[in-house]
Parts: C-alpha cells; structure tokens; sequence
C-alpha cells in the first residue's frame, strides 16, 4: 500500500520529506532521497501524511520504532483522515500550449495559451484570444511520459488588472485512463512544489 508514495513525517517542530519505501498497515518504513533523517528519535510520536495518487490525502498517526541512516521506520500506525483530491486538486504551473477553437473546419482557428493551474478535471488559463463561455479548445498537454489529447470547454472568464484575460474550463469527453493520468501528474507537481518549497 502507498507504494513508492510521496509523504511527510512530523513529529513537534522535527520534519522530513520522504516517500514511503514499505507498508503493511501498521509499520511503515520511510526513506528519504536527501540521505539523512534530521532529529528524529526512537519512540517520538508522529503524524504522517502520505500523497497517494490514488487515495489522496491520508493521515496516520504513530511513533518512531527506528531511526537509521536513510529513513525511519514508523510503527503502531492508525489511519486519522483521508481526502480525497481527485476532484478538487489543483497545482499550478506556467504551460504554454497550443490548439484549436471552432467547431467546424470554416470557424476554427488556432490559439496558444498559458496554463496556469490544472486539475484532473479543469484547468484555467491565460490568453490574448476573446473566447466566449461554451466554447471548446482542442490542445495537447504533456505529461512525463506521454501527451494527452484533451478537449476543454469554457466555463467562465475574468479580465485581469493586467488587461490579460483569464478563462476557467473544464475538460470534456476525458477517458478513465487519461483522467488517472492527470490526476498522478497534479500529485507529483505538487509533491515536487512541496519539495523544492522545503529545500528552500
């Protein structure tokens, strides 16, 4: 369970980012990319939140059975809350990307935008163009691995003191597995914000 999954490791003032290496439900081991494992001790009391790309937000809390070089091994874990993000997380991001409004071949035209935050079920964005409520952008979007085709309707606009123009959207016609795929890429964008925010 949680299986290579990104999480965080608090006990008082005493923090470590990690990923979670093994879990069988009430020992988890703990390891960390940096190598060490700050202040911890045996037998502190910690709150543990895993980033699971499948369940979301999920809490334990527990203590320290062992600490060693690369990681800790935590013991006596009990689930305290779970969320569920896939509906409502969001990451931000500054993508440029390029596609396609109209729906028939004598109205379409092409336009590139700026992705400023997505969701496995929308995304809102940044662009020059005059886009209308309903309308549908066809684009490419990449992922690590892959590109996903995705098709976005306009849902709402706002106009920014800048003068710039913002559009909220929200997907439309995304398969299962391309809904999955959007969702581990916004918990691994955000888990590599968080990174970089703790290394700062």
């Amino acid at each position: 369970m949680h299986d290579l999954a990104r999480c965080t490791v608090t006990a008082g003032d005493v923090v470590l980012d990690g990923y979670v290496a093994d879990f069988d439900g009430a020992t988890m081991s703990v390891g960390t990319e940096a190598g060490r494992v700050g202040s911890f001790r045996d037998g502190d009391d910690v709150t543990v939140l895993v980033l699971d790309e499948v369940r979301g937000e999920v809490r334990y809390s527990g203590w320290v059975a062992a600490v060693r070089g690369t990681g800790l091994q935590l013991a006596g874990l009990e689930l305290t809350s779970m969320l569920q993000k896939r509906k409502v997380a969001r990451v931000r991001i500054a993508q440029i990307c390029t596609g396609t409004v109209g729906a028939d071949e004598d109205s379409r035209r092409t336009m590139t935008f700026t992705v400023l935050d997505i969701g496995a079920h929308g995304m809102r964005i940044s662009t020059t163009e005059r886009l209308v409520v309903a309308e549908r952008i066809a684009f490419r979007f990449p992922l690590a691995d892959r590109t996903l085709s995705l098709q976005a309707e306009v849902v709402r606009s706002q106009r920014t003191p800048s003068g710039a123009h913002q559009f909220g959207c929200r997907f439309v016609g995304l398969a299962a597995g391309d809904l999955d795929a959007m969702f581990r890429y916004v918990m691994r964008a955000q888990g590599a914000q968080r990174r970089a925010r703790l290394q700062s």
